[in-house]
């Protein structure tokens, strides 16, 4: 089964396949083959959603710059919440965006959670300025 994520527009990010997600202390959190995340940086939840991108307005139309295809080993795909910073996503991955176009392929990326990165779906750093907890 291979790993997939999927940048819902004004959304959360899902991804499906074998997932593991760790907290910065590396508990796991959840094991399973499907699970939404948050990326506006508001769930009361972190670092699963829990809707809040609805009612705060959250604003990404879940589109990135496309990438090429690569086959990818199978395995599972562990998404580490890191201590007030990005996703590190470690595993085989094919990231998608809103519009069904790969954005992502690859074995290891840090993927934005706070919801200012200039460069969604990435971490760009922007969590250190905005003062982002979790």
């Amino acid at each position: 089964m291979s790993n997939t994520g999927k940048l819902n527009a004004n959304a959360s990010l899902s991804i499906s396949g074998h997932v593991i997600v760790r907290n910065a202390a590396g508990a796991v959190l959840y094991e399973g083959d499907k699970t939404w995340l948050c990326r506006c940086g508001q769930s009361a939840n972190k670092p699963f959603c829990d809707g809040t991108h609805k009612k705060i307005g959250f604003a990404h139309d879940g589109v990135a710059a496309p990438c090429a295809v690569v086959e990818l080993a199978q395995g599972p795909v562990t998404v580490t919440a890191t201590a007030n910073g990005p996703l590190h996503v470690t595993g085989p991955l094919t990231l998608v965006g809103a519009d069904d176009k790969p954005v992502y392929c690859g074995t290891e990326t840090w993927l934005c959670r706070c919801g200012q990165s200039a460069n969604k779906p990435f971490c760009d750093g922007s969590h250190k300025k905005v003062g982002f907890t979790a």
